[in-house]
């Protein structure tokens, strides 16, 4: 790993910004520009050494082998702890960890490896925590991660698993209008579904299927923190419609959602039914 503090100036202006405007005025359209500033983030993170790491001949530092990295966390009103990092040397250089550290310069993708690894000792990661203190949760970034591997999030169904799906008893109304405001914004996406699926041994989910054309991990992943706060503490899952699972979600279910131009589906009566389900592709 190379400790890239050499004078690169890192500033991060769209994150900056998108932070600010969540907390002015947030709604779908303000997370997911957060969102997608994150993913494309650097950040300047706190950490001691156990040896000083050394230029070479190059002028270039980097940790000699066996070199340990103490990354420094915090602990929040919960008592979890939490990594922080800050989108510029001034945001450090103002907090708590102004003296007696070094200063790392990581993407977002190892700070995610780093709490995703951690097997929940890291609860999140803490941008700018003195000042704009804006959170990503341990669970998002694991949601992300199951996404990102295999297309559906927060449910890895077994093989033969018995699933029943149903009409919600309660419509989510505010989930699914955040969720219609995202979409109707997506051109790779024709309809939207939902309902609740139960399975043996698990808490009941909210099930979405989507028409997608071409690939859906990016749109799973910006979904999941947009109607997450809506859901009344349910959990969230998705699933293609050209997936049995989705089909059947479609072949029950009235779209929530149908793009501008297409013909709604006919009427379906919503009633229970049960599906034998072992696979997620």
């Amino acid at each position: 790993m190379d400790v890239k503090d050499i004078g690169k100036k890192i500033e991060n202006e769209n994150l900056v910004k998108a932070m600010k405007e969540v907390r002015a005025n947030e709604n779908s359209a303000t997370l997911r520009t957060l969102f997608e500033s994150v993913v494309h983030a650097v950040f300047v993170v706190p950490a001691k050494f156990d040896e000083e790491p050394k230029p070479d001949e190059n002028g270039k530092v980097t940790f000699q082998n066996g070199v340990k990295i103490n990354f420094s966390l915090l602990t929040n009103e919960q008592g979890d702890k939490v990594l922080p990092c800050f989108t510029d040397y001034e945001s450090m250089d103002t907090s708590q960890f102004a003296e007696g550290f070094q200063r790392i310069i990581l993407p977002y993708k190892q700070l995610e490896d780093l709490v995703y690894n951690s097997n929940g000792q890291i609860s999140g990661i803490a941008m700018n925590p003195f000042s704009d203190n804006c959170f990503i949760s341990g669970e998002f970034i694991r949601q992300y991660r199951e996404n990102s591997q295999t297309g559906l999030v927060q449910s890895k169904l077994k093989p033969g698993a018995k699933i029943k799906l149903r009409t919600p008893k309660y419509q989510p109304v505010q989930m699914l209008d955040v969720a219609k405001e995202y979409l109707v914004k997506s051109e790779n996406i024709n309809r939207a579904y939902i309902q609740m699926m139960e399975e043996e041994g698990q808490e009941d989910k909210y099930l979405v299927a989507l028409e997608v054309i071409g690939d859906e991990k990016k749109t799973f992943a910006e979904l999941i923190p947009l109607m997450k706060p809506y859901s009344f503490g349910i959990e969230l899952a998705f699933v293609r419609t050209d997936n049995p699972l989705g089909r059947k979600v479609a072949d029950l279910a009235e779209p929530f959602y149908v793009k501008e131009g297409l013909d709604d589906v006919e009427d379906t009566d919503g009633e229970s039914d049960d599906v034998d389900e072992g696979t997620e592709e």
